[in-house]
């Protein structure tokens, strides 16, 4: 793991200018009491992988195929671990199958996932994420294409009462609440919107039955994003006034989709009153990056900044073909980096990847993932996704103990236009900024497109400005390094700034900052 230092620079680095009063005044700098100093707080973020298991044995078009052994053992797990990893999620391939299931035994799955959490004990994981498939289905009211409450009077519901609700839940994960490296279980993953009610239901009864029997178990749940099924008329969101009779195939416009995008979040949260918010999105394309994304971002971290939850997100590593057409690229390290930096600087606090081992179902009409393209393969070995995911893992831990007592407050983009193609096409979405921050008087920047974000430590009265270059990480060159221009209130004289794991320290000239990045780099800057 890096080590973070501290660097008293003249600045021609970020470029502003440190006082050229030699060695003796940069002592007395760092020698300052009001040098934000965040070294007494623990707080790690966490990060897990989507198919973080797999037994060796692998699916095309339902085809079984085997590689020869299985990848269940320590070694990998120890593998995992050191990649970054602080929660297990093998999803669904260690799991305990639902009752509905023909020939299902509850028992010896459980038995079967107990001897897994044995391994990950020993290499120190004490967190697995469980996907339990009756909990999945009953989250689903047992229909995924309508809607079917739980709770009721009738013979059109399968409980009378919160109460018998209740016990059935407690009746379905009594098999593991009670062992304390069962972090969680998984509800359901980019549920309809006609689930809403009974999606609330269950997430509400398994909060009661935490606190009603003691157990600590995180309820997991993935909505969607904007643009995945957004922009047509499916049944995934709600149907806007006037399009209830359109064919569910057609393309909706931006603005008719992100109305029924909101609708669709709200639908959940007003059910289910959650204490955070998580959904995934993979806006790495094939030559492009996704025109939604950060309209989606932007909407969601507000949301939760006005609901006082959490924010969390599943975000890329993969690569994948879709019906036989390259859809998402491969992760470079530049790519991770625009990924994890504009997510940290949103107030992402648990980011779950997707995906850690090369999945193990494609088919060919729909899905193929590309091998070679994850943190590691179908046969068990590292990619350098793994190698530079593992730094970047690493770096965003060592400044944890700082981001992580900051929230969200404001976001902005700036750009120069036109766009050039290459660099600014996905913003085509994007409100040009008119935000005003609260300690930023002005940002400027010389060519293209940035990012700045506003984040507020409440607990110590402290400012955090993310400074981001957005321009898409697949067009590199120094035509797209950029100059970020940060003018900060009168009453600022210097600036301590994090970047990649290290934190530098700065005295600002007339309260201004410049910092240079390349695509995907930010700089994390308090002002003090």
């Amino acid at each position: 793991m890096r080590k973070i230092k501290y660097i008293v620079l003249s600045c021609m680095m970020l470029t502003t200018a440190l006082c050229s009063a030699g060695c003796q005044e940069e002592q007395e700098l760092l020698k300052r009491e009001d040098v934000p100093d965040y070294s007494a707080y623990t707080d790690q973020f966490d990060f897990y992988g989507y198919s973080s298991a797999y037994n060796g044995t692998y699916t095309i078009d339902d085809v079984k195929y085997s590689v020869g052994e299985s990848f269940l053992t320590k070694e990998q797990y120890q593998m995992y671990k050191d990649a970054g990893m602080t929660i297990f999620y093998p999803q669904s391939v260690l799991k305990i199958n639902s009752e509905r299931t023909q020939g299902a035994d509850r028992n010896a799955d459980w038995e079967a996932v107990k001897t897994e959490l044995d391994k990950l004990e020993e290499v120190g994981i004490t967190k697995t994420l469980l996907y339990d498939e009756e909990i999945s289905w009953l989250s689903l009211g047992y229909n995924l294409t309508q809607s079917n409450p739980l709770i009721g009077e009738g013979e059109d519901y399968m409980f009378a009462t919160e109460e018998e609700l209740d016990e059935r839940v407690n009746e379905i994960v009594s098999l593991y609440a009670n062992d304390d490296r069962i972090y969680g279980i998984l509800l359901a993953d980019e549920p309809r919107v006609c689930n809403a009610i009974e999606y609330g239901q269950v997430y509400q009864s398994l909060q009661r039955v935490n606190e009603k029997y003691g157990y600590d178990l995180y309820i997991s749940f993935n909505l969607n994003p904007l643009g995945l099924s957004g922009t047509t008329y499916n049944d995934y969101y709600p149907k806007t006034e006037g399009t209830e009779d359109v064919d569910p195939t057609e393309k909706a416009d931006f603005e008719d989709a992100f109305i029924r995008y909101k609708d669709y979040l709200n639908e959940f949260l007003e059910n289910m009153n959650p204490s955070y918010i998580r959904y995934d999105d993979y806006p790495l394309r094939n030559g492009y990056l996704k025109d939604t994304y950060i309209p989606c971002l932007t909407y969601v971290a507000d949301l939760a900044r006005d609901r006082n939850i959490d924010f969390r997100m599943v975000t890329q590593t993969f690569g994948m073909e879709s019906e036989g057409t390259l859809s998402t690229r491969p992760l470079t390290e530049t790519g991770a980096k625009w990924l994890n930096n504009m997510l940290i600087g949103f107030g992402v606090k648990d980011i779950s990847y997707f995906t850690y081992y090369t999945r193990n179902e494609s088919k060919t009409d729909g899905e193929t993932f590309i091998d070679d393209q994850s943190f590691v393969t179908l046969y068990g070995k590292k990619t350098k996704i793994y190698d530079f995911m593992q730094d970047i893992l690493a770096d965003n831990q060592q400044f944890a103990p700082t981001v992580l007592q900051f929230r969200y407050k404001k976001s902005g983009v700036f750009a120069k236009l036109p766009f050039n193609s290459n660099a600014g096409d996905f913003l085509k979405y994007v409100t040009a900024n008119v935000q005003t921050y609260d300690k930023l008087q002005s940002v400027s920047i010389n060519k293209e497109c940035a990012m700045v974000n506003e984040l507020y430590d409440d607990e110590n009265g402290r400012y955090m400005y993310m400074a981001m270059n957005i321009v898409d990480p697949e067009y590199l060159g120094s035509n797209y390094y950029q100059t970020i221009t940060l003018q900060f209130a009168p009453e600022y004289k210097y600036a301590l700034v994090y970047r990649d794991g290290e934190k530098s320290l700065y005295r600002l000239t007339d309260s201004r900052l410049e910092v240079k990045a390349a695509p995907g780099e930010a700089s994390f800057v308090i002002p003090f």
